[in-house]
């Protein structure tokens, strides 16, 4: 924001502030009401799970045909400040088009073409004022709905363009630095992966001085490090004089429980970090620094794992199995957790992208008739090439700057979306208002 424009804090909303219903303000545009057919290959379909608040992302979107793209997308592509809005389900989430990318919706979502400023449209959408209006206006006592006829009722108040630009700047300056983090999240999570595929899973450094090479991208003291020859194992072909070991005899693995939710004493006033795989959910980033709910010292002795330290890797078990994270701050985990405590040659950044790089294997070792689980003992005994320490140390040491980037990133997203959070209502009620814009 900088001194680009000043907030200057008002009793009431100001005068030039006007309430419009949403259809004058935007074209609402339903999806097509039936279900489409799939395919591997084609354009991308955005449903109702693809919508969350932000630019929408189409890296996890289903796939349809030419043809059924063109049936479902009713002759019109995205356009960049188009708003997408969910509604069953899942219903009232919001996000964005950024991109030029095409892509058609799917059933129970609608397109929202704004006529005034988009981003400022998008923040009146995230409102207080407006997630009241929805909450009051959903229907269906099992699955939620609202109506498109009840979105485009949606009483939304706009002050004038110039203002209406300016909230949008200070809001969207925010939201923009948090994308930015998570996409430089994303790279850097990237790099972690790559490094250990290349030198602990295909074996790079390896097959390069077996042709003669010097392995690429590192020093000389490293490379010496690395073997020229691979041997035979129960795992096909590693490096000569790494080892093989069973996951369960390289760390401490731990499991979870929850407290009773029936006793106030174990959660009321609690500041001890406690994780369900929910808090993992919807993140690409494979730290953990916050939980959703915290439990007391008393709630803590009733589970058995105790207080896991920082660095612990965890690994969703059920509901569903797969995700990952490395604990950076001292956590205690429920039921559907496994916890790695890495006390021994194995280190945490090596142990999640382990993790990562033998995640298939960790699915067919889950069953279950209602959702799919993986108990510690079909877990633990799981195969792990077991490298040189002294190699372990040299790739934990270069992943561990890089998970500090990406905790420092998160830590900074976390205070950025506070501060928007804080001022999102107060800017779109007219209360804090925005005067003497360039």
């Amino acid at each position: 924001m900088g001194s680009r424009g000043k907030v200057r804090s008002e009793e009431v909303q100001s005068n030039n502030w006007r309430t419009s219903r949403l259809e004058e303000l935007a074209t609402v545009i339903d999806s097509r009401h039936k279900t489409p057919k799939y395919s591997e290959d084609g354009l991308p379909m955005v449903r109702v799970v693809d919508v969350k608040a932000g630019p929408i992302d189409l890296s996890n979107a289903v796939k349809v045909t030419q043809e059924v793209y063109e049936d479902f997308s009713k002759g019109r592509d995205p356009e960049i400040g188009d708003l997408i809005i969910s509604r069953v389900g899942s219903y009232g989430n919001i996000c964005y088009v950024k991109t030029n990318e095409k892509f058609c919706l799917g059933q129970n979502t609608a397109f929202i073409v704004p006529k005034i400023n988009w981003r400022f449209l998008y923040y009146q959408l995230l409102s207080p004022q407006v997630r009241t209006q929805i909450e009051s206006l959903v229907v269906g006592a099992v699955q939620k709905t609202i109506s498109l006829k009840n979105i485009k009722s949606l009483e939304i108040a706009t002050p004038s363009k110039s203002e209406q630009k300016a909230i949008a700047h200070i809001l969207g300056t925010l939201d923009d630095k948090i994308e930015l983090n998570r996409r430089m999240n994303e790279t850097l999570e990237a790099m972690a992966q790559a490094l250990f595929k290349s030198w602990f899973v295909d074996f790079d450094p390896v097959k390069a001085k077996m042709e003669g090479r010097q392995p690429e991208g590192m020093d000389a003291e490293t490379a010496a490090l690395f073997p020229d020859k691979l041997v035979e194992s129960e795992l096909g072909l590693i490096p000569e004089g790494w080892g093989v070991g069973q996951i369960g005899n390289e760390v401490t693995v731990v499991g979870g429980s929850t407290p009773s939710t029936k006793k106030p004493g174990y959660w009321d006033g609690g500041t001890v970090h406690w994780t369900t795989p929910k808090d993992l959910s919807g993140s690409s980033d494979k730290i953990i620094i916050e939980t959703a709910r915290k439990i007391t010292e008393e709630g803590l002795q009733k589970i058995h794992s105790g207080l896991l330290p920082v660095d612990t890797v965890l690994l969703s078990s059920r509901a569903p199995v797969g995700y990952l994270a490395l604990a950076k701050v001292p956590i205690a985990i429920n039921q559907g957790y496994i916890g790695m405590k890495c006390e021994k040659a194995l280190s945490p950044e090596y142990v999640l992208q382990w993790c990562v790089s033998v995640m298939d294997k960790i699915l067919q070792r889950a069953s279950g008739t209602t959702f799919a689980e993986i108990s510690k003992k079909n877990f633990k005994p799981i195969a792990v090439v077991v490298p040189f320490a002294q190699l372990i140390k040299i790739y934990s040491k270069i992943v561990s700057d890089i998970y500090s980037k990406i905790e420092n990133n998160l830590r900074e997203n976390s205070e950025l979306s506070n501060v928007r959070d804080t001022l999102l209502p107060e800017l779109i009620s007219g209360k804090l208002n925005v005067s003497d814009w360039q």
